[in-house]
């Protein structure tokens, strides 16, 4: 009887495993798009080409399989999300690296300027995963992020 329970166990669990390897990844663009429809952004222009990337953050569009996102374009609001795919390890730390230095500098610059976005700015991060490397500056940050991880499985 323990025999059957085991090679049971066994069985389910090899099931779960090949039904979540077949799971793949969404495009960026398709994840933008349920953020967009799940969390209202308001005066937010999306990025139209990988020269944004390269005048906003600084990094190659050589470096980049894929993108979405955008900017607040008041200059008050910090809003920002920026979803990026890199085409291996050392591009998502190129990446991650510009994404960083964006962010620290979007937070100094607003601690004294506007200290009620930087509390937004303080509350958000950048992070990465493999190839995905995320920024997330938003009052929802914490529902974006949670559909970008869902999107990329």
């Amino acid at each position: 009887m323990k025999r059957i329970i085991a090679l049971s166990l066994v069985c389910v669990l090899a099931i779960a495993a090949f039904c979540s390897c077949g799971q793949s990844a969404k495009k960026l663009s398709e994840v933008f798009t349920e953020i967009k429809s799940e969390v209202t952004l308001k005066d937010f222009d999306e990025f139209k080409s990988a020269d944004d990337l390269n005048r906003f953050y600084g990094f190659s569009a050589d470096d980049v399989e894929e993108y979405a996102g955008g900017v607040n374009n008041t200059g008050v609001n910090q809003e920002e999300i920026v979803l990026v795919k890199a085409k291996d390890d050392s591009a998502a730390s190129k990446v991650k690296d510009a994404l960083d230095n964006r962010y620290k500098a979007k937070l100094n610059e607003n601690k004294n300027y506007n200290p009620e976005q930087a509390k937004i700015i303080e509350k958000c991060k950048v992070e990465s995963d493999g190839v995905y490397v995320s920024m997330i500056v938003s009052e929802n940050a914490d529902k974006i992020t949670e559909i970008f991880k869902k999107g990329i499985g």
